[in-house]
């Protein structure tokens, strides 16, 4: 096992920088892609309709100091707390903005067990942490108080022609409503009463037609698109003419395996271009691979811009995610997961995607100790994918491919953030000095070299955090014009989504070398 030692200039003193695509970490599934062309879900539907809701916005706020290093763990810049308890998935985007100069994030509070805790004071609070840079100062609110104890309903955002910020979430696949709310410009901390959009189809306890996630985008012509998941589990989208007062169901516009749901990240040039890759399935399902292609003009293409099928305005699907250009092949041997997706200065995406390497064979539960991370790009020709480094072990049982997650740098294709508990060049534990423990730490990568196709990538590392006394999970890099970066992650230990974690919101502004 290896120890965490700190150097002279306070970093880490760690044999990070390798080769790890091919050689490093030994996988030989690394390739280029050339310029090649739980339940029954019923079928009654209903058309989406959105009514107002009474729910009460929740106005107290808590202010904190930032700045101010917690406990003896170490961290490459110092900890600021916007929440002291926050989780959220990473189906659903932005999930963090810089907005005025104020960092907003969303998050969803836990007590404990979902069901024990259920009905108490806090228990499934959708919240909003805001970070004035400026000023260093901490505000909370509780936008939606006692929504549901799942992490999958952290809101997305995306401001408004006002200056405000539009906020949409909902529920994990428990009921067919989407939920939209605004805050006017210069205080993120003031929301307005929701209004509550009704996806169509028919009323089921858990999946069926019921709604998850929420990825909003503003179109040229000024029409917000929220993409989701929907109408037979599968994506689906929505739309606003009017700055998100008001919406109309737009169609299901994807289709999957049916074993449970497709996984899509996407990423928008602003310009009407929006790109996403997506798996089949749950990886849990199926040996799932990746897939990419973009939406414009009313039609999807694949990665080198054939056209494939006009976006769906029914309930009928025209298109299959292995329609798709495929840029990762899994087999049982690796079983790939979306995680993130960023556009480069030529509007070209850049991929994280990870994979699980030991689950061959395995019953469900008994897989998920061998992670990895790999990254791809798309230069206008081809895909080139890359193991770049181990991510350790699952987060729990029952989700042998939940990982620590990875974040691309948005301004930045050369630059990754990723949360791991192994040294992510070699595989091998990492050991913390402060409790003698493995813990999850957040590392950061920075392409040094292979510029080229013909030449493999090589990526040097570093610690975001070290000798930590938790985990440092599921790092954010928001999109933000400065020279800083601002990081985003939870902090603190984390056991099932649906309702069980004890982490902290945390952030940090990153200055640059």
């Amino acid at each position: 096992m290896t120890s965490l030692k700190f150097g002279s200039r306070g970093a880490l003193v760690l044999a990070l920088s390798a080769l790890v695509a091919c050689e490093g970490s030994g996988d030989e599934n690394a390739d280029e892609i050339g310029d090649t062309a739980d339940s029954d879900t019923e079928t009654e539907t209903e058309t989406g309709t959105e009514t107002e809701t009474e729910t009460e916005t929740e106005t107290e706020t808590t202010e904190g100091t930032a700045g101010e290093r917690v406990g003896d763990d170490w961290s490459l810049a110092p900890v600021i707390q916007l929440n002291d308890n926050g989780a959220w998935s990473w189906f659903m985007d932005e999930r963090v903005v810089v907005h005025d100069g104020v960092l907003v994030a969303g998050s969803v509070r836990s007590l404990g067990g979902f069901s024990s805790t259920m009905g108490m004071e806090g228990w499934g609070n959708v919240e909003i942490g805001t970070y004035d840079i400026e000023l260093d100062a901490v505000e909370t609110i509780i936008m939606h108080e006692q929504f549901e104890q799942d992490d999958h309903n952290n809101p997305a955002f995306l401001p408004t022609l006002d200056g405000g910020l539009l906020a949409v979430y909902s529920k994990h696949a428990s009921e067919r409503v989407v939920y939209i709310r605004r805050s006017p410009a210069g205080d993120p901390l003031d929301w307005s009463e929701a209004i509550e959009f009704t996806s169509p189809g028919m009323d089921k306890a858990f999946r069926g037609d019921n709604v998850t996630y929420a990825n909003v985008f503003r179109w040229p012509s000024q029409r917000i698109y929220n993409f989701y998941r929907g109408y037979d589990h599968d994506p689906n989208y929505m739309y606003s003419d009017d700055d998100g007062l008001s919406w109309t169901y737009g169609g299901r516009w994807l289709e999957g395996f049916d074993g449970y749901s497709p996984y899509l990240k996407y990423a928008y040039d602003g310009d009407g271009r929006l790109h996403f890759i997506a798996t089949e399935d749950h990886p849990r399902n199926y040996d799932t691979s990746i897939y990419h292609g973009y939406l414009e003009d009313g039609m999807i293409h694949d990665s080198f811009g054939e056209p494939l099928a006009a976006l769906s305005e029914d309930l009928e699907a025209n298109l299959a995610v292995w329609d798709l250009t495929q840029v990762f092949e899994g087999d049982e041997d690796h079983v790939a997961w979306t995680v993130d997706i960023e556009l480069d200065d030529d509007e070209q995406p850049y991929i994280a995607f990870s994979v699980q390497r030991d689950g061959a064979g395995l019953p469900r539960y008994e897989g998920g100790f061998d992670l990895r991370y790999h990254y791809g790009r798309f230069d206008g020709d081809e895909w080139t994918t890359q193991e770049i480094a181990y991510a350790g072990t699952r987060l729990y049982a029952g989700e042998d491919d939940y990982s620590g997650l990875a974040a691309l740098h948005p301004e930045d294709p050369d630059t990754v953030y990723i949360s791991s508990d192994v040294n992510p060049s070699t595989g091998e534990p990492m050991i913390s000095e402060a409790d003698d423990e493995s813990h999850y730490e957040l590392y950061r990568a920075t392409k040094v070299e292979g510029e080229s196709r013909d030449e493999p990538w090589v990526w040097s590392w570093e610690p975001v955090t070290a000798n930590s006394t938790m985990d440092n999970l599921r790092p954010i890099i928001p999109k933000w014009d400065d020279d800083r970066t601002a990081v985003v992650w939870m902090r603190g230990s984390y056991s099932n989504n649906h309702g069980t974690w004890d982490s902290d919101v945390a952030a940090m502004i990153v200055e640059p070398d």
